[in-house]
């Protein structure tokens, strides 16, 4: 089932760990290891239910929201760190009146989370600021009427304030300005998309189809850039901008391939990767500072974890083994990150009745900031207007320093004040006037 070039890419990438002495590629990450929570660390007795071909999860650095059962469409929203026992008392945000798909938490704002349902909605709903305040009812809640079909992906724009992408079951995909709650732009696919991925600097945007297509087009317009065959039915599509590749993985021919392609020529991968024999959903992440990604199934019970080279090369590091089937995962923010303890990634991994936080670390004994491990990170703020971006400009994404040396550096980007934002300023100053004008009413007595 593997192709002559992809099983020679497989038997390179597996014989260095085999070999010794000069032959050892030399690597930061060849010896990271995946540190698994303890039970009492854990978020357990959750009420689980999985729709859709997403992750089945999301969380930022405030909350942590994956669907559950009951009427409508409600959504058990965690606060972020405080594990335990969760149970039926969770509070739920039900915003929808059908089965929620998937979810995503705001590139800029932690409380903010949009949400795609079977109702053929998007929801974009605003939590308290404390986590520990909420009890059910968001503090705004906007409901997005668009699509004809059921909602299967929402994404949020990596570097532009309040834009969000969706696609339907149709294989249509929408274009949101959250500030202004309307449809910007509106873009056929043709097929039902098994993904939806923005580029490094939301350029470009990327679904793979049910049909064994990828497509790649600049949401602004109506044309396709790229629209090229990959052979999977169930693909999950990456952009690996730093080192110039695009990623599409799935399942063929009864196990798990990943190939790299080169943009500029398409019609044949520049690595064919077969990653194991399994044969539920894959699951991908790539971390674009270390180069990393990593790879799971649903049902699975191991990730993998490999590095890319721009010369299309993907070299096994090692494996997380996990001793049960996940129903999904999730990685956190790099910023979340402990550099004390030489964290790359944080993460967590969802299961049938609990839900586990896994730290990925290099073993080193130095307690010095590790700057080899660390490149500037997403640093979690606009780079520029949606209203800017959807005029035709583009900009990378801001990213700050991780060195606590560093921490009070101005890290650029845009102050955007959202509506919002001003809805709760209005609402505190409505609020300051009351006492003030109770305290002229005191005066006058």
């Amino acid at each position: 089932g593997r192709s002559r070039k992809g099983t020679r890419t497989f038997l390179q990438a597996n014989s260095y760990g085999k070999m010794s002495g000069r032959f050892v590629r030399k690597s930061h990450f060849r010896h990271v290891f995946g540190q698994a929570a303890k039970k009492e660390n854990c978020y357990f007795d959750i009420k689980l239910s999985t729709y859709g071909d997403g992750h089945h999860l999301a969380a930022s650095d405030k909350y942590i929201i994956f669907s559950t059962g009951g009427g409508g469409g409600p959504c058990c929203v965690l606060p972020y760190g405080k594990v335990g026992r969760i149970g039926l008392s969770a509070p739920k945000l039900n915003v929808h009146t059908s089965k929620v798909q998937d979810y995503a938490f705001s590139n800029f704002d932690s409380k903010v989370v949009a949400t795609a349902s079977e109702d053929c909605m998007v929801g974009v709903s605003v939590l308290p600021d404390d986590p520990s305040t909420f009890t059910g009812e968001p503090t705004t809640s906007t409901l997005l009427e668009g699509h004809q079909k059921k909602v299967d992906f929402v994404k949020w724009h990596p570097s532009a304030q309040g834009i969000l992408s969706s696609v339907a079951h149709d294989g249509c995909v929408k274009l949101w300005d959250v500030e202004e709650s309307k449809e910007a732009k509106e873009f056929d696919l043709g097929a039902v998309a098994t993904c939806l991925e923005w580029n490094t600097d939301g350029s470009l945007a990327a679904a793979a189809c049910a049909n064994k297509k990828s497509v790649i087009w600049d949401p602004r317009t109506d044309k396709a850039a790229f629209n090229f065959k990959q052979d999977f039915s169930n693909a999950k599509n990456i952009f690996h901008d730093n080192v110039g590749l695009f990623g599409v993985g799935g399942s063929k021919m009864g196990c798990h391939e990943y190939h790299l392609y080169d943009l500029k020529k398409l019609s044949e991968p520049v690595t064919e990767f077969e990653v194991d024999d399994s044969a539920g959903m894959m699951l991908c992440n790539y971390d674009p500072d270390t180069k990393m990604l990593y790879i799971g199934c649903k049902g699975g019970s191991q990730i993998k974890y490999f590095e890319l080279t721009s010369k299309g090369e993907m070299h096994k590091l090692s494996l997380h083994n996990i001793g049960k089937g996940i129903k999904g995962f999730y990685y956190l923010p790099k910023l979340m990150c402990d550099w004390k303890k030489c964290m790359i990634s944080k993460s967590l991994l969802l299961f049938r009745d609990f839900i586990q936080p896994v730290d990925f670390i290099v073993p080193r004994k130095s307690q010095l900031f590790a700057k080899d491990l660390y490149p500037a990170a997403y640093a979690g703020v606009p780079a520029l207007a949606g209203a800017e971006w959807l005029s035709g400009e583009n900009k990378a994404p801001v990213t700050r320093s991780m060195d606590p040396k560093k921490q009070d550096e101005a890290v650029g980007g845009v102050k955007i004040q959202t509506k919002a934002d001003l809805i709760a300023e209005n609402k505190q100053l409505k609020e300051k006037i009351k006492e003030l004008e109770a305290k002229v009413a005191g005066l006058s007595k």
